[in-house]
């Protein structure tokens, strides 16, 4: 199995996307960037979207990979928690803005998305992987994934404010985990609002996973804000050395595996 960051910040810019990855070609974790960052002969691959919750950075292109989906005559499967598949097709696919994502075009022919709900907790296999979600913690109904195959099992944290235990105490510890470390320190009170993670609120779940004596799998930093990225990259730096764990930045077309 291989991972690759095809989206690693909280923003899209020239050379950095929103939050997304693309497992072996044919699954992505989230849709932030599936259409502005991959092109035409890639995203005709993926077949299968895991959704981790429905805002907007990391559910924005599903509208117009349907539209991409309707002209080849596929079906995309969309999988997530309930509550982000309802708000995410309520808002942006029944066609008030865009196609009507998951209705056929004509008789005969197949809708291009199929949102499967996937509970809190549960473990599938979809497309051969093994695939588990497990609770995090933002302001709205998020779950990361546990995606396994081949011996090796990746992580992805969604947006969180921590609950990374979770991850590490899993029947299947991820091998490699990709957490949402989004600003520097000094930006702590906006990112406890948000239920995003600092550095320094990192620190704290890396500690109480030490004491518990469980053991840590390697961690890249992604979702970060292009703003205050030098400042945040030097603070992870920092972070590594003092608890010398695994963790480093994850970057747009990094592959692991």
């Amino acid at each position: 199995m291989q991972v690759r960051i095809v989206g690693a910040h909280s923003l899209d810019s020239k050379h950095a996307h929103h939050n997304c990855f693309l497992i072996d070609e044919h699954i992505a974790v989230d849709a932030g960037s599936i259409m502005s960052a991959l092109a035409a002969d890639e995203q005709e691959r993926i077949e299968t979207v895991l959704l981790t919750h429905h805002h907007f950075d990391h559910c924005r292109d599903l509208p117009t990979l349907a539209l991409n989906s309707r002209d080849t005559g596929n079906t995309i499967r969309v999988y997530g928690e309930p509550p982000a598949l309802r708000t995410t097709n309520t808002l942006l696919l029944d066609g008030r803005i865009y196609v009507d994502a998951t209705k056929a075009p004509e008789p005969g022919v197949s809708p291009p998305l199929s949102l499967r709900p996937f509970a809190v907790g549960e473990t599938h296999e979809v497309l051969g992987y093994r695939v588990s979600s497990v609770r995090v913690d933002h302001p709205v109904p998020t779950m990361g994934y546990i995606v396994s195959a081949g011996g090796l099992s990746v992580g992805f944290s969604g947006d969180t404010g921590g609950a990374l235990m979770g991850f590490f105490t899993h029947p299947t510890p991820p091998d490699v985990l990709l957490i949402d470390v989004k600003w520097p320190e000094r930006m702590r009170s906006e990112a406890e609002a948000s239920r995003h993670m600092t550095p320094g609120m990192l620190r704290q779940e890396l500690l109480a996973a030490k004491e518990a004596g469980v053991a840590l799998p390697k961690l890249l930093s992604v979702h970060r804000s292009l703003r205050e990225e030098p400042e945040l990259l030097r603070e992870l730096a920092a972070l590594q050395a003092e608890l010398n764990v695994d963790l480093e930045p994850g970057y747009e077309d990094m592959v692991i595996g």
